[in-house]
């Protein structure tokens, strides 16, 4: 659930495609005005190639806190199930205090490192004053995976399929992906599973988002099963970088601050615009990954053997 926000425009696209199947736009509860929420979770990251075959780079661990506009959070740290005496500090990433673990090549190296359980963040506000707040991470059902499986993706222009390296600036591309088969609404009616749809430039700067919760702005749970990215955030010969991040929720609430434990995949596919640009606006290469997610570790393992 990395996602930084992007503005006026989702609520425009809502307005403009009404087919658009988004969860109701909403708020943080009230009784407090510093943090929007917190969240923690493992999560799998795929790669689809041009060809469309979906594979493995890495799974890991994150947590967050997302500040409200105008919000202050201080002391911000992370307890986790293996060391409850050894607080981890989180880093400003200027939306949103993010703490990561580390890539692993599988699931069971990831639950080696960051295993099922509490995980206890403590934090100072001025609306809330010093506060530990535990998410609860159980990723075990019967012995199985929790983490959903990968999204594959499909692109359209004008009603029409289009491979990843013919996509026309001119046109609003239509991304669609395959069926959240373990996506479902909340019990506690908080937060249903989610979907994310994130498009980055080739600079690794992000230029199109589906939106999060409590943000008063639409954004996609699993029952969505499109997002239109217009053609004004689309450049001739660029290349972009396209995910699809499916999310399985647990909601609670502390001190009207909601909290989520998270089981997430997300694939990634780079996409390629057709046209002729200047040499300033040509970009037709990825320069810089908009997420570390993309990190291939089997690529890695073997620039280390050379």
């Amino acid at each position: 659930m990395k996602i930084k926000y992007c503005g006026p425009l989702l609520f425009i696209l809502a307005l403009s495609f009404p087919s658009l199947m988004w969860a109701a736009a909403d708020q943080a509860p009230r009784g407090q005005t510093d943090i929007t929420f917190i969240v923690a979770g493992k999560t799998a990251n795929f790669r689809q190639s041009a060809a469309g075959k979906v594979s493995a780079l890495n799974y890991h661990f994150f947590a967050e806190i997302f500040v409200q506009h105008n919000g202050v959070v201080k002391q911000a740290a992370l307890f986790t199930p293996g060391n409850l005496t050894q607080a981890i500090a989180f880093t400003d990433s200027g939306y949103a205090l993010e703490l990561h673990g580390g890539r692993y090549p599988g699931e069971q190296e990831l639950e080696h490192h960051y295993p099922d359980g509490n995980y206890i963040f403590r934090y100072q506000t001025p609306s809330i004053g010093r506060m530990e707040q535990t998410i609860a991470l159980t990723n075990s059902i019967s012995d199985s995976s929790r983490l959903p499986d990968a999204p594959h993706i499909f692109l359209s222009q004008d009603n029409k399929q289009v491979l990843p390296h013919l996509i026309r600036a001119d046109l609003p591309l239509q991304v669609t992906w395959s069926q959240f088969k373990q996506g479902n609404e909340d019990p506690l009616g908080i937060v249903n599973d989610l979907v994310f749809v994130i498009m980055g430039d080739c600079h690794g700067e992000r230029r199109s988002h589906s939106g999060r919760p409590f943000e008063n702005m639409p954004y996609l749970d699993y029952a969505a099963t499109q997002f239109i990215i217009p053609a004004q955030q689309l450049l001739p010969e660029n290349a972009y970088q396209l995910s699809v991040e499916h999310a399985i929720i647990d909601t609670t609430i502390a001190n009207g601050v909601p909290g989520f434990a998270t089981f997430a995949t997300t694939t990634f596919l780079d996409i390629m615009t057709l046209g002729s640009a200047t040499q300033a606006d040509s970009c037709p290469q990825i320069l810089r990954n908009f997420d570390a997610g993309q990190t291939d570790l089997r690529q890695l393992d073997s620039r280390q053997r050379q």
